[in-house]
C-alpha cells in the first residue's frame, strides 16, 4: 500500500497484537464453519499501532540528482528518524522514494528486483559477494526505461533497465522464496521462475474474499449474551461433556461463571444457555453452496414483510405483488430494505486473481495456516446495505431448459467451463442435477441457467447505475444457481452501520424495475461492436464467454462475483439466427 511517505507492506495477521479485541469480534456460525475459524475480527481503522507494517520495497532511491544512491533501507534503519521524517538517504539525508520494481513467482512470492544482478550484466556469478554501492539515474532524452540505468561502484560500466518487464530476461535468475509480509523466507528457497512487475500493479496483489448474507435471529440483547457466552469458548467442550441439562450442574455454572455478569435469575440463564449450545456446539462441516441455500430461502421463505430481529433489524425486506406482464419469468421480486454482508479476507495471489469460492483455495492464507501457529480468526468487515432480490419463475426455467437449442448451449458451458477448472487444477463436482455424497469441495461447472442468470444480472446493474444514484463499481452481485435455486441479489452497501440511501431499493418497485427491465434488455439487443460481437460463440480462450463484451454486458470485476466469465446475452433477448435461445422473448420486440 502507498502512503504519504513510503510504500508500506501490511504483515500477517499473527503479528496483529492490538486487533484481537472482544468487542471487535464478528460471530457468523455458517461462514466461519465454511472457512475453518471459530470466528472474525474487525480491521481497525482508528488510531495508530493497530496493523503492523514495513516498508516494501526494501529498495529505495535517493530524489537528489547528484546523488540518486540506490540502497537497501534496513542497513542502519532508525525508527525514530523514519516515524518523524520519513525515509532519507543514508549518504546525503535527502528525501527517497521506493524502487519501482519487484520480482514474484508462481507460489506467490514476493521479492526486491535483483539490483546488484542486474548491474553486474545478469551473468556475473561473484554479484551476492559485492558489497558495492548502487545508484540508479537517468541519462535523459526519453521517458522510457532506455534512459534508466544502475550502476555498481565496483564497475566502470552502468546498464539501462530496458527489458526489466521482460520475463525472458529472468530465466537464469531463481525465486528466494520470499514472503515480506511474514518476514520470512522459504526455507529451502523456492527456485521458480520469476516474473517481473511494477511495484503499483494490479497483479501484485489479488484479495481472496468470501462473504455472507448474514441473518442473525438473535434480538439485541441475546447478541449481547452470546458474545458474552463466546468468551468463555474454550471452556463449551467441557461443558457440554457434561450432564448440561441436569439442574443442579446448570444452577451451579450459573452461580459460579454467570450471575454476575448480569443474568439476574436462573431461568434466564438456562434459556440463553440453550440457545448458546444450539448456535455454538459442534456441527458438521458447511459447504460455500450451503451458504447459498440459506441465503436463497430466507429471501424466498416468506411472505409480506420481514424483519430480523424485530427490534433492530440487520434483515428487513418486503414482498411485492407480481404483475401479470412479469408473471411469466418472476417468481418474486423483493425489496431488501437492510441487509448486513460480512465479507472476510482469506489471504491473497499474485499474478493471477484467485479460484472461486472453494473451501481451500490455492493461495497465501492469512495467520499461517497449516502449522502450528494458524489463527483461529480471520480479518472482516461489516457492510451495511440494501438490494433487490429477484427470484425466476422456476416453472419457465424448466420448460426453456428444455428446449433443443438452450439444451446444446448448456452443454457446451457446461464442458468448456469443466475443462477450464481441470485445466486449472482445481476439483470438478458433479453436473447440476447430481448430488454431491462424495467432495464438498471443488466447483461446479455451470450451465445455460447459470449464464442466463449472470447475465441478467449484469444488465440490470448497467441500468440501474445510471437511474439509481450508485455508480456500477458500488453495486455487486450474488447468483444463486443450483438444484432448486434460480435468483439474482443486486445490492449496495457501506461500512457504516445507517447502511446506503435507499436509491437502490426504490429503483426495485414495479413500475420502475418494470421500465429498468424493458431499458436493459433492450440496449443489450444492440452492441457499439456488433456484428463482432453477437456472432461471439463461447470460447476458453476468450474468458469463457459467448456475445458479451464490455461495450454490452461486463462490468467492473470489482463488482462480478466471477470475474466478468460465463455471460452470454443472446440468452435473454434474440439476436440474428438466435432467437430459440432467448429466455425474455417478447419483452423487447
Amino acid at each position: 500500500m502507498d502512503a504519504v511517505e513510503d510504500s508500506l507492506m501490511v504483515l500477517d495477521i499473527k503479528y496483529w497484537e492490538n486487533a484481537n479485541n472482544k468487542e471487535d469480534r464478528i460471530i457468523d456460525k455458517q461462514l466461519a464453519s465454511f472457512l475453518g475459524k471459530d470466528y472474525f475480527v474487525r480491521i481497525p481503522t482508528e488510531g495508530k499501532g493497530d496493523i503492523p507494517t514495513i516498508p516494501f520495497p526494501y529498495y529505495h532511491v535517493c530524489s537528489k540528482a547528484k546523488c540518486r544512491l540506490l540502497f537497501d533501507i534496513r542497513k542502519k534503519f532508525n525508527m525514530n528518524s523514519y516515524l518523524k521524517q520519513g525515509p532519507l538517504c543514508p549518504k546525503c539525508s535527502s528525501k527517497v522514494y521506493p524502487a519501482r520494481f519487484l520480482l514474484s513467482c508462481e507460489n506467490n512470492h514476493l521479492e526486491d528486483f535483483p539490483w546488484h544482478w542486474w548491474s553486474h550484466g545478469r551473468k556475473d556469478k561473484e554479484y551476492k559477494k559485492c558489497s558495492g554501492e548502487l545508484t540508479l539515474f537517468s541519462i535523459g532524452g526519453s521517458s522510457g526505461l532506455e534512459s534508466l540505468r544502475v550502476k555498481c561502484s565496483c564497475q566502470e560500466k552502468s546498464y539501462s533497465l530496458i527489458g526489466a518487464m521482460t520475463e525472458n530476461n529472468f530465466d537464469e535468475y531463481e525465486c528466494n522464496g520470499h514472503h515480506p509480509q511474514k518476514l520470512e523466507f522459504e526455507k529451502a528457497g523456492c527456485k521458480k521462475k520469476v516474473s517481473p512487475l511494477q511495484r503499483g500493479a494490479s497483479n501484485v496483489y489479488f484479495p481472496a474474499i468470501r462473504s455472507a448474507i448474514t441473518m442473525r435471529e438473535e434480538s439485541g440483547t441475546n447478541k449481547r449474551l452470546t458474545d458474552l457466552f463466546f468468551d468463555k469458548k474454550e471452556k463449551i467442550e467441557e461443558w457440554i461433556s457434561l450432564e448440561v441439562l441436569h439442574k443442579a450442574f446448570n444452577e451451579q455454572l450459573y452461580l459460579n461463571e454467570f450471575k454476575k455478569e448480569g443474568l439476574n435469575t436462573y431461568e434466564e440463564f438456562l434459556k440463553e444457555w440453550t440457545s448458546f449450545i444450539s448456535l455454538h456446539s459442534k456441527t458438521n462441516e458447511v459447504t460455500y453452496s450451503e451458504i447459498k441455500k440459506l441465503e436463497y430461502e430466507r429471501f424466498t421463505s416468506f411472505e409480506g414483510r420481514c424483519r430480523i430481529p424485530e427490534d433492530k433489524p440487520e434483515f428487513e425486506a418486503e414482498k411485492q405483488v407480481i404483475p401479470y406482464d412479469l408473471k411469466p419469468f418472476f417468481e418474486s421480486i423483493t425489496l431488501v430494505h437492510r441487509l448486513k454482508e460480512i465479507m472476510v479476507l482469506l489471504g491473497f495471489t499474485r499474478n493471477d486473481s484467485p479460484e472461486p469460492e472453494i473451501k481451500q483455495p490455492d493461495i497465501i492464507w492469512l495467520g499461517s495456516k497449516g502449522d502450528d501457529r494458524d489463527e483461529k480468526w480471520l480479518p472482516a468487515v461489516e457492510i451495511y446495505g440494501e438490494g433487490i432480490f429477484l427470484e425466476i419463475n422456476q416453472q419457465a426455467l424448466s420448460s426453456w431448459m428444455s428446449k433443443n437449442n438452450v439444451m446444446g448451449a448448456s452443454q457446451k458451458y457446461t464442458d468448456i467451463h469443466g475443462e477450464w477448472i481441470k485445466k486449472k487444477g482445481w476439483h470438478l463436482k458433479a453436473d447440476h442435477g447430481q448430488e454431491d455424497k462424495d467432495e464438498k469441495e471443488g466447483i461446479r461447472a455451470q450451465n445455460a441457467a447459470y449464464v442466463m442468470l449472470h447475465t441478467l444480472s449484469h444488465l440490470i446493474i448497467k441500468q440501474l447505475s445510471l437511474t439509481s444514484g450508485y455508480s456500477s463499481v458500488a453495486i455487486k452481485e450474488r447468483i444463486y444457481c443450483d438444484h432448486n435455486m434460480a435468483g439474482i441479489l443486486i445490492y449496495t452497501g457501506s461500512l457504516d452501520q445507517e447502511g446506503s440511501l435507499g436509491g437502490l431499493v426504490e429503483m426495485g418497485t414495479i413500475d420502475k424495475f418494470r421500465r429498468i427491465l424493458k431499458l436493459a434488455l433492450e440496449e443489450a439487443t444492440f452492441c457499439t461492436n456488433d456484428p463482432v460481437c453477437s456472432s461471439m460463440n463461447i470460447d476458453e480462450e476468450e474468458d469463457l464467454n459467448g456475445c458479451s463484451c464490455f461495450a454490452c454486458s461486463m462490468i467492473a470485476e470489482t463488482s462480478c462475483e466471477n470475474g466478468n466469465r460465463l455471460l452470454d446475452r443472446s440468452l435473454l433477448i434474440p439476436l440474428s439466427d438466435r432467437e430459440e435461445t432467448a429466455f425474455f422473448k417478447g419483452i423487447v420486440p
